[in-house]
């Protein structure tokens, strides 16, 4: 399983780098966006098959959380804001048609408004900060940082993991594991930014692997939460000794608002002084 997890990230992560360095000198960030944009389709689509019945639905959410990608991707914030908004009725509509009784409508409706945005909408602040100063490199520090502590926490939770962090959850993880997982995103974030972000003072980098690690770590757990619910082990089989995209993207995802805010704030952008 680990040399599938192993070989599995090899061939990711460098198509990911490829698409974000390539990307940022491209119109509307066309390669990145298509990476993230088509990330973004299949985590819903996982995500949608867990508690949704019916090729219709499962399809509607796909486009709603394509929607709100784009949407929060790509529009100015002020008519951004509107577009997402306009998701939540649409789906609504979406799930009044057809036989099905009154309270399983109401929660799919509420599954593809949650759906649609928790997973549009937060991958969707990748190609937004792609295009922030040095954008290239705050989305690879995130991305890095949020996988360096997903992988030492499983590490760290394997060799002196003793206290159980969410038992309901995710019965493997650990309290040692999660804070060894947190050690290494700070450490990834200072490491990463003294490289490629010099002008970025030591704290400040070690907040922005910290506050992606933390993010990361609770958009895991939020996904065990929504698979325990669902009475699956993973969402999805498209990767060898990973799951689906979803098992892969759950931190990713999670930590994209908090990255977004600290590289706009950040001294390249003018809001560190």
């Amino acid at each position: 399983m680990l040399r599938k997890r192993i070989a599995t990230a090899a061939v990711l992560i460098p198509l990911l780098a490829a698409s974000i360095l390539y990307g940022k000198g491209q119109p509307l960030g066309w390669p990145f966006l298509l990476v993230t944009g088509t990330a973004a389709a299949l985590c819903a689509a996982e995500m949608f098959r867990m508690f949704v019945r019916g090729a219709r639905i499962v399809a509607g959410g796909v486009a709603l959380a394509a929607f709100v990608f784009l949407s929060a991707a790509l529009l100015p914030v002020s008519a951004a804001l509107p577009a997402v908004l306009l998701c939540v009725v649409l789906a609504a509509f979406l799930a009044l048609p057809g036989p099905a009784e009154a309270g399983e409508k109401a929660r799919t409706a509420a599954t593809l408004t949650l759906g649609a945005v928790y997973v549009g909408g937060l991958l969707a602040m990748y190609p937004r900060t792609l295009f922030l100063p040095r954008g290239e490199h705050w989305v690879l520090l995130g991305v890095i940082a949020v996988s360096a502590g997903d992988t030492l926490a499983y590490f760290t939770g394997r060799a002196a993991g003793r206290t159980k962090l969410a038992p309901d959850l995710s019965p493997n993880k650990t309290v040692e594991g999660a804070a060894g997982g947190l050690l290494g995103s700070v450490a990834c974030g200072v490491l990463y930014a003294h490289g490629f972000l010099p002008d970025i003072p030591s704290w400040y980098a070690a907040v922005a692997g910290g506050a992606v690690g933390l993010f990361g770590q609770g958009g895991d757990l939020f996904e065990s939460l929504l698979k325990r619910a669902a009475g699956v082990k993973d969402s999805g089989r498209l990767f060898p000794g990973h799951g689906g995209v979803f098992d892969r993207a759950d931190g990713i995802l999670a930590a994209g608002p908090v990255l977004y805010l600290l590289a706009a704030i950040s001294p390249l952008a003018g809001g560190g002084g």
